[in-house]
């Protein structure tokens, strides 16, 4: 039975043996025991009901979304910058091709050709990519090979939001 500032504990014998003491007695550890003239022993546990009060806030706080690492970030940066670059020399006649531009690179032609198209990235997408808002799973092939001729297409494959 629980009562205000305690909570009673009923014993009954039910092999019709004697109960363990005949009279009332202190327990242990603040426990009192009773026996009742029913062949039962009643121990009597103090207790205090805990007072609780209403708290306001935030009960949960969602996780932070998944960031891109800044090391994949500087690269995507770097490499856009790169094919910036390569494109500008071929329009200022600076290079005569993509090949002219893999020796001096120390890359393979085919690698500087996929590269180049980073130089068309949207600057939305760039953008999003200094200020941390681009999806995270990006990388400089994955990117590289994913761009669209429109910078709508782009951004709209991109998951950003319309201007």
């Amino acid at each position: 039975m629980v009562k205000p500032n305690v909570i009673e504990v009923r014993l009954l014998d039910t092999k019709g043996e004697s109960t363990p003491s005949d009279h009332d007695s202190d327990g242990v550890d603040g426990i009192e025991q009773h026996c009742s003239d029913h062949g039962s022993l009643i121990l009597a546990l103090p207790w205090a009901a805990q007072t609780f009060s209403a708290v306001k806030g935030v009960l949960h706080r969602p996780a932070p979304a998944p960031s891109l690492n800044l090391e994949v970030r500087d690269g995507l940066l770097t490499a856009i910058a790169k094919a910036r670059g390569w494109v500008d020399d071929l329009l200022g006649d600076r290079a005569a091709s993509f090949a002219e531009i893999a020796a001096r690179e120390g890359k393979t032609e085919r690698y500087i050709r996929l590269l180049a198209s980073l130089a068309f990235t949207s600057p939305r997408i760039i953008a999003a990519l200094i200020d941390g808002t681009a999806r995270p799973d990006l990388t400089v092939a994955g990117l590289a090979r994913a761009l669209q001729y429109s910078w709508a297409e782009q951004e709209r494959q991109f998951g950003l939001p319309r201007a």
